[in-house]
């Protein structure tokens, strides 16, 4: 769910500013938080496929990863010591096929795959079970609480039907969809994105969903307000950040187009769609009841960790940190990265073009 600097990119001490609990007392600092990483191990290649174009790592409560190979058009099923499992989700008409890759999320016993018109549920061991009509540029998932239930916001804000950008949650099981709260864009915010989409720097709703309490983070990421539901579905409480928007120059939009080999006239039409300020985070993750924010600071190829803010589940600011990858190696794309109780999954590369998976053991507050 990449800017913020909440912290500064030198991780100075900041004082949380929130509104979640009554009255005026002092807030301590925030405390700096070593991770203190150890590596359990680190993959080239999953069973006898070497990793060409690897990315999307998503992790299940039980440690299974599934991650996708761009280049291979296949998905992959790892166990916790880094074994293949299987694979699934390869592009095709065919069954266990998908026409498209964009998107994948755990959804309780289940993992989805999401594709432009559709989203294909799979078992955790790769096994088609359905599909359902779903256009996830207007309703791109944000977070699966289990295989019934998920919450649905726009791609981007840019692209949100009528100028409002709707956080809607649906129950597949009754049919309902209610939604539960509306962003409306800022004035420069307004702009179609084209398909001109970059984490971390086009404005989008993020959100994080904690299993334990049944509590729900979300917010746009271009904001500094957290909103939180809980038992009462109505009212949505909040705190706030002091965070910073850190410029983006042409050349590191064009940059980064350049990566992909997207056409000239292309890079051209999205310019112009794409702010010019990182937002305040690319992601909100819940772990143990603690909020954590990545702070999205750059979309350089060339990022060497992510710098985290840890938060109570009232919003009081407690930590903050890097999770940083060895000398040598860099992370291309901030969803290549992946936190998980106890452990992070990182997707590396380093200057000739070798990549890798790797999973490291970690302290969390």
């Amino acid at each position: 769910m990449k800017i913020i600097t909440l912290l500064s990119s030198t991780i100075t001490t900041i004082v949380m500013m929130y509104n979640f609990c009554a009255g005026e007392s002092e807030v301590p600092a925030a405390q700096p938080w070593p991770f203190k990483m150890e590596k359990v191990w680190e993959i080239k290649q999953i069973g006898e496929d070497k990793l060409l174009r690897p990315g999307e790592p998503r992790v299940a409560d039980d440690g299974t990863l599934y991650i996708h190979d761009f280049e291979r058009k296949l998905s992959y099923i790892v166990d916790g010591d880094g074994r293949l499992v299987a694979t699934f989700a390869s592009q095709g008409n065919g069954e266990n096929e998908v026409p498209f890759y964009l998107n994948c999320f755990p959804a309780g016993d289940n993992v989805v795959i999401c594709t432009p018109d559709k989203l294909y549920f799979f078992t955790r061991q790769g096994k088609f079970i359905k599909s359902i009509p779903n256009n996830v540029f207007v309703r791109f998932p944000l977070v699966f609480k289990d295989e019934n239930e998920f919450w649905v916001a726009p791609g981007a804000v840019g692209d949100a039907p009528e100028g409002i950008a709707a956080v809607t949650h649906i129950n597949l099981t009754s049919g309902e969809e209610t939604v539960i709260h509306e962003f409306k864009p800022a004035e420069d915010e307004k702009k179609p994105t084209g398909g001109a989409v970059i984490i971390g720097l086009t404005p989008q709703i993020k959100m994080g969903f904690d299993q334990q309490s049944n509590r729900i983070y979300f917010g746009k990421n271009s904001d500094t307000v957290i909103y939180c539901l809980a038992g009462d579905k109505s009212r949505a409480e909040s705190f706030s950040f002091p965070g910073i928007r850190r410029p983006v120059s042409e050349q590191d939009k064009r940059n980064h187009f350049a990566r992909f080999n997207v056409p000239e006239e292309r890079v051209a039409r999205m310019l112009g769609a794409l702010p010019d300020r990182m937002t305040c985070y690319n992601r909100i993750q819940v772990i143990d009841g603690r909020v954590y924010l990545f702070s999205a600071e750059s979309i350089g190829d060339n990022q060497s960790g992510q710098v985290v803010d840890v938060y109570s589940p009232d919003g009081r600011h407690l930590y903050f940190g890097k999770i940083q990858v060895e000398d040598g190696w860099h992370i291309v794309n901030p969803d290549n990265l992946q936190l998980a109780r106890n452990f992070v999954y990182t997707v590396q590369e380093n200057d000739a073009g070798d990549k890798k998976i790797v999973k490291y053991k970690i302290i969390l507050p």
